[in-house]
């Protein structure tokens, strides 16, 4: 794969400079560190650390329990336990931030850190009882139809190696709520009374799952099949920083949450200063056709940061893409119809306010231009820059740079559900095929996995090579010729 990658020659996408970082794993990582506070803090020693093939899962199962209006599914083992120890991952808490941090109050607050250690094990544990104790699980629905709550009545596991497990769990526990609180006295098969839960838990899992959910929605977006573009992750981003920004200056919260979302903004914040190593994130914003620079001043840039931005663009675009005669863009903007929310809720009326350019620059030209909606939404780049290029619309070279740019993944979904393909597909028996071969058994496998093979026309390609190695096998018999005479 290498040496196919090599012979491509992108001049333009080479070097650190241009290195993305998986979105994905990013919002697991801000995830893990909001979580961290309330899991256990006592190291393991390394002679007790053993894993079993089933803790660690591929990417595949970890996105297919995100899936919409789809159950999560069974796994064999890797359930999270107290013993499960993140503390070392780089992003530990500082002085400072142990500075900023609100005063914990073990009787006042609804909950404390401690307290959500054990809210959260006790969590665990009604799962792992569920889960193998039929006796128990079938008192559990009983119970859950009673009490009229909604389907499916099970408590979610929360996995070590499956993102947004946590998550999962807890909604399950506020869906099930009022059978969980009658299930767990039950005398034959309820909890350990060291593992019953009350009004504090489930305040704390309603007051996780406000935090947590944005995480659950932007993966995924970004768990989709290509749909994961470099253009998002900045909005994203935004987003989640928003997110925990608010839930920091919330006072209805107790410390230990606010202080658990500190550590969530700081390994955010991390991995947005990142994105300042790489000029791509900038450049996508400026040729989204809805946002270009508007975006950035909507979001309350610095002028110089807003100027560097164009800089970086204008360098890539007379390094690889200016034309030798350069020619004029033209857009035209659409109408605004429906409501939107949040950061992009102004884009309506700045598409309003801004006109044309008389400039031949084409990148001023560009950023000057009015923006480009579909009602009151941005619109699809990639689709609305493909179209440009269809109908002759060079935009000067624009058109080339922007789907480069945007054609840049976000995330290592795709690349990772190819390889946990090909696992599936290169077996114990199979070990000893040719490259060529493999690749060309995984393209057809995912043709015909995604419906895109016409029934039959494998069977009647076949056959067409059994009659086409019995003409040649014909062709090779020796003619013997019989004179009358």
């Amino acid at each position: 794969m290498v040496r196919e990658l090599k012979r491509l020659k992108w001049p333009r996408f080479k070097g650190e400079t241009q290195w993305i970082r998986c979105f994905a794993h990013i919002l697991n990582l801000i995830v893990q560190g909001i979580l961290r506070p309330f899991g256990t803090q006592k190291k393991r020693k390394l002679d007790d650390i053993v894993y079993s093939s089933g803790e660690e899962e591929c990417t595949e199962s970890q996105i297919r329990i995100l899936a919409r209006g789809e159950e999560a599914l069974p796994i064999q083992d890797g359930d999270s336990t107290e013993d499960d120890s993140i503390d070392d991952q780089p992003d530990c808490l500082t002085e400072a931030d142990i500075e900023n941090a609100s005063d914990e109050d073990d009787e006042t607050d609804r909950y404390t850190s401690n307290s959500c250690k054990a809210t959260l094990a006790k969590f665990r544990a009604i799962a792992k009882k569920l889960r193998f104790s039929p006796n128990s699980k079938a008192t559990f629905v009983d119970i859950c139809r009673e009490k009229g709550c909604p389907t499916p009545h099970s408590i979610e596991r929360d996995v070590r190696t499956r993102w947004n497990s946590t998550n999962a769990q807890l909604k399950s526990v506020i869906r099930c709520e009022p059978a969980i609180l009658e299930w767990q006295r039950h005398k034959k098969y309820g909890l350990d009374r060291k593992n019953y839960v009350d009004e504090s838990d489930f305040s704390l899992a309603r007051d996780l799952v406000e935090v947590l959910n944005v995480f659950h929605e932007i993966t995924l977006q970004v768990s989709i099949a290509t749909s994961a573009r470099l253009l998002n992750i900045v909005v994203f981003i935004d987003q989640v920083t928003d997110q925990l920004s608010t839930a920091i200056s919330n006072r209805e919260y107790p410390p230990a949450l606010r202080n658990a979302c500190r550590v969530g903004l700081k390994i955010t914040n991390k991995y947005y200063s990142l994105t300042d190593s790489s000029p791509l994130y900038r450049i996508a914003i400026l040729l989204h056709p809805s946002f270009r620079d508007e975006y950035f001043k909507m979001a309350q840039w610095e002028p110089e940061w807003i100027a560097e931005a164009i800089r970086l663009a204008r360098n890539m675009w007379s390094s690889h893409y200016q034309p030798r005669l350069s020619t004029t863009p033209s857009a035209t903007p659409t109408t605004s119809t429906r409501p939107v929310t949040g950061l992009l809720a102004g884009l309506s009326s700045a598409a309003a306010a801004r006109g044309g350019n008389s400039s031949n620059d084409p990148l001023d030209t560009w950023l000057s231009g009015a923006l480009v909606l579909d009602g009151n939404s941005p619109v699809n780049p990639l689709k609305w820059w493909i179209k440009q290029k269809r109908t002759g619309n060079t935009h000067g070279g624009l058109v080339d740079m922007a789907l480069d740019v945007l054609s840049c993944p976000a995330t290592s979904v795709d690349v990772e559900r190819s390889f946990s393909f090909g696992s599936d597909y290169v077996t114990s028996r199979k070990h000893r095929l040719a490259p060529e071969l493999v690749s060309r058994g995984m393209t057809v496998a995912f043709y015909s996995k995604n419906n895109k093979i016409a029934k039959g026309v494998l069977a009647e390609w076949k056959e067409g090579l059994k009659l086409n190695e019995k003409a040649i096998q014909k062709g090779k018999r020796k003619l013997i010729v019989v004179d009358d005479d």
